[in-house]
């Protein structure tokens, strides 16, 4: 069965300022969007109006590691708008990409399974 490279992340929190928090997701949508290795740039809102999930997914480890220094020029501005209780990294990652989401809750290695 065919599998991928593909790197994923889900991202769990709370909103704490709903203007930058709507900016910081305006500004890194339309920044990730330009990226050649993004896929997946979803951002989910709960009933509650302040739970907040979002999910990224990109082509290989190398463009997970280019996202994260787009990331870095609004961590701050994302950081004052939303807590992260919990980020969760998934795939095969390189020592490279392993080091530099340190700070992830967990590391998921592909265990099975296919693409289609």
């Amino acid at each position: 069965m065919k599998l991928n490279n593909n790197i994923a992340w889900t991202v769990d929190g709370k909103i704490i300022n709903k203007t930058k928090y709507k900016e910081a997701m305006e500004k890194i949508t339309a920044a990730t969007f330009k990226e050649e290795g993004s896929l997946n740039h979803e951002w989910y809102v709960a009933e509650d109006q302040e739970s907040i999930h979002i999910y990224e997914r990109y082509q290989d480890a190398d463009a997970a590691l280019a996202h994260l220094k787009v990331w870095s020029q609004f961590a701050t501005l994302f950081l004052e708008s939303a807590t992260m209780d919990s980020f969760k990294v998934y795939g095969n990652v390189t020592p490279e990409l392993k080091s530099a989401v340190s700070g992830a809750t967990s590391i998921m290695s592909r265990y099975g399974g296919f693409v289609k």
